[in-house]
């Protein structure tokens, strides 16, 4: 190897790491930013607040209240999230609390995405303003809480560490029992090798058995949800099916491949569309599995993803637009 040839691999080399160096400081600085941006929020103009700052300043008067019940009881209303209330009600007040609870996982989610797809900067920040996305950080608090655990295991390449965070998630947003129970399904069909046909079959009959199964065990077990959601009866558009429908039918059109590589989040998506016309609880279940929706999309061939994120894009655009004369987007009063 000539003198040359070693130089300019040394300075190729020197380039790259620079280069990694400032991604990195980059990912932490928008991801500071996008956690202080909304950390920053007035507390008390969200929906929903009042019941976060109850939660800041009584959670173990509220988990009294459910161990009157049974353990079941504590279980199916997230202990770990009460939990984490009640340890930093020792040492902060109530509005701080909110504060850090919206700072650190819009920080870490954001973190993670931006460090995952770097080639990707400019969408990634978009998708984290998907109304879907970012309203886990302004009026659906614990679930933001529960997401991030779920993304930080998704990402960590140490399995036990990442089990033990996924097994946490459900005790904090109870959405997360469906996700895991979907995450499990899909593993079993992968070892068992199955057609690709099940990655559609079978969250489309699970979804079924939880439209008739999960009103009767939500009293069953005095889970809150059960009370705070209608579940039957629900007056809602079929816009939002058809979109995400159409959705699917492009993730789907990229063929074997891609199916088996992002099996999960085409789960989710058949799974959300099985279960849609229940109403809020449908959407709250999708919307923790959401991000890892819209990132597979950016593993799409040209034309595919082109028309991925023209849907995207345009999906945000109009959201936003027709909340533009609602207090705080449609999220405040």
């Amino acid at each position: 190897m000539s003198i040359y040839s070693y130089t300019t691999k040394i300075a190729d080399f020197q380039q790259t790491k620079t280069k990694n160096k400032m991604d990195k400081f980059l990912s932490v600085v928008l991801s500071v930013i996008y956690g202080g941006f909304l950390a920053l929020l007035p507390v008390d103009v969200f929906l929903d607040r009042i019941n976060y700052l109850v939660y800041a300043s009584a959670a173990d008067l509220i988990m009294e209240r459910y161990a009157l019940n049974g353990v079941l009881t504590v279980l199916a209303n997230e202990p770990v999230w009460l939990l984490l209330n009640r340890l930093l009600a020792t040492f902060l007040s109530p509005e701080m609390i909110i504060r850090l609870i919206v700072f650190f996982p819009a920080s870490i989610i954001a973190w993670l995405l931006l460090q995952h797809r770097k080639g990707w900067i400019g969408w990634t920040l978009l998708f984290l303003f998907f109304p879907a996305v970012i309203k886990n950080h302004v009026i659906h608090l614990r679930q933001g809480v529960a997401i991030a655990l779920f993304l930080v295991g998704w990402y960590s390449q140490r399995k036990n560490f990442r089990y033990v965070l996924w097994l946490v998630t459900p005790f904090i947003h109870a959405s997360f029992f469906f996700v895991l129970m979907l995450y499990v399904l899909v593993k079993i069909v992968k070892i068992l090798r199955m057609p690709d046909e099940f990655f559609i079959l079978m969250p489309l009959y699970i979804s079924f058995a939880v439209g008739f199964g999960l009103p009767w065990l939500g009293f069953r077990v005095g889970a809150r949800q059960a009370f705070e959601y209608n579940l039957r009866g629900v007056d809602i558009s079929g816009l939002g099916f058809i979109f995400w429908l159409l959705l699917l039918i492009v993730l789907l059109s990229q063929g074997r491949q891609f199916i088996r590589r992002h099996a999960f989040e085409i789960v989710t998506v058949t799974f959300y569309l099985g279960i849609y016309f229940l109403g809020a609880v449908s959407a709250r279940i999708y919307e923790s599995t959401l991000l890892l929706v819209l990132l597979s999309g950016l593993d799409l061939e040209k034309r595919r993803r082109s028309v991925f994120l023209i849907m995207i894009g345009g999906f945000i655009f109009l959201s936003y637009y027709l909340r533009l004369g609602d207090p705080w987007l449609g999220w405040g009063f």
